[in-house]
């Protein structure tokens, strides 16, 4: 194990303003996995909270691991870029914005389980019962309502689609109209304004639109019947991502390890990341392909619009 770590880490030599304390092994070797935290010097002294995962990761793999506290996300991310960082969590948005600059730099192993066994949440696309509308290629020549220009669930993820099923937005649709949130776009579906409208649901599980989201809290004042004709691939919490050039015997050990306490002492990792997590589950860099799509879009349209 020692001659792995020799190979894969990089000694951390030049990244400011982080600080980090060790949790040795009994048999700590010499060389270090690094876990990267957001928060600085807040979280620095003693890093009470990521004791337990810090401890648990030193035992499997017989070596010592370092945390290591960063202000902000941007320097969490160049310490990953440059090995000063062998693992943290993502934010799925910090991914995509890693991903666009340094494609391959990390590999995402699992993702969060947020409250009540949430994997993240899928777009999904609602019409009236009587409109025949039965998948996105029949959406030509209608008025589509999309929750905001800035919505990632309400716009970019369901705009990539339509693109994917060969529609444009500005010459197959007969009009699109944004309601300005959610509820006002489900209300333009209800009385007709709009014959589909897009919006988002937590998933609860590998196949589920179960969970609280906007068609939920409409769904509470109003009798409307809607028939979801479409839903995005599982848009994921955010990743838990090792760097891309941990020796793969490393990579299974650290996973296996986060898996079983995501399982075991889901708490742990709830105070370790700083998240409500429940558990975890497997994912791998495919499972946020259509998230970068979408973000590289909105990215895209606010650059042209500056």
């Amino acid at each position: 194990m020692r001659q792995a770590f020799a190979r894969a880490v990089i000694a951390a030599t030049s990244i400011a303003a982080f600080a980090g304390f060790l949790f040795s092994a009994p048999a700590a070797e010499a060389d270090v996995l690094r876990i990267g935290v957001l928060g600085g010097k807040a979280v620095s002294d003693d890093f009470a909270a990521q004791k337990c995962l810090a401890h648990d990761l030193a035992d499997g793999l017989a070596a010592p691991v370092q945390i290591l506290a960063l202000p902000s996300g941007d320097e969490l991310r160049q310490a990953l870029i440059v090995g000063a960082v062998d693992m943290t969590v993502l934010s799925t948005r910090a991914y995509s914005a890693l991903w666009r600059t340094n494609p391959g730099s990390v590999q995402p192993v699992l993702a969060t389980l947020g409250r009540g066994g949430s994997m993240g949440y899928r777009a999904v696309a609602l019409s009236r019962p009587d409109a025949l509308i039965a998948g996105l290629e029949n959406l030509k020549g209608k008025n589509i309502g999309f929750a905001d220009r800035r919505s990632m669930p309400g716009y970019f993820v369901p705009s990539v689609a339509l693109e994917r099923a060969g529609l444009n937005t500005e010459r197959d649709l007969k009009s699109v109209q944004f309601g300005g949130g959610y509820h006002a776009t489900l209300t333009a579906l209800e009385s007709g304004a709009v014959d589909a409208a897009l919006t988002w649901r937590s998933d609860a599980g590998s196949d589920s639109v179960s969970g609280a989201g906007p068609l939920q809290r409409f769904q509470v004042t109003s009798d409307a019947n809607f028939t979801e004709f479409w839903r995005s691939p599982l848009m994921p919490n955010g990743p838990v991502v090792l760097r891309k050039a941990l020796p793969e015997e490393i990579k299974k050990i650290v996973t296996d390890r986060i898996a079983a306490l995501g399982e075991t002492a889901p708490d742990c990792l709830a105070m370790a990341f700083g998240l409500p997590v429940t558990g975890v589950f497997p994912v791998t860099h495919a499972d946020y392909e259509t998230f970068i799509a979408a973000d590289h879009k909105r990215i895209s349209l606010s650059v042209a619009s500056n």
